[in-house]
């Protein structure tokens, strides 16, 4: 049976990006808006099983999300455009952490090939 979170939230940190990209989305700019339906669609997923994107191995989780978030465990969902999403859990929580482009992914995965 898939885990289902109580709640699917985005880090305080993060509510300014996540607002932009949803307004770039309505306003029909692209790739906003492509990224931002891929976004909806891997939420919608992640609310019926939390544990729906990529795993990152513990040992591959980059310093920037055990130092800026303090996480020790870490997903990653594949959006359109060449974007990723991060997410961990807390307790029953899925907590969005980041949405990046692939340079980004890139310099915290090096070597490792997008799909």
């Amino acid at each position: 049976m898939p885990f289902r979170p109580d709640a699917v939230v985005i880090h305080p940190d993060l509510d300014d990006a996540y607002s932009s990209w949803e307004s770039l989305a309505k306003q029909g700019k692209q790739p906003a808006q492509a990224i931002w339906k891929s976004l909806e669609t891997a939420l919608a997923r992640i609310r019926l099983n939390g544990q729906w994107g990529d795993i990152i191995r513990q040992e591959s989780i980059p310093p920037y999300f055990r130092e800026r978030y303090g996480v020790s465990n870490l997903y990653c969902i594949d959006l359109a455009a060449f974007h990723r999403s991060f997410y961990t859990i807390v307790n029953r929580t899925v907590i969005l952490l980041d949405l990046v482009d692939h340079p980004a992914y890139d310099r915290w995965f090096p070597g490792k090939r997008a799909r």
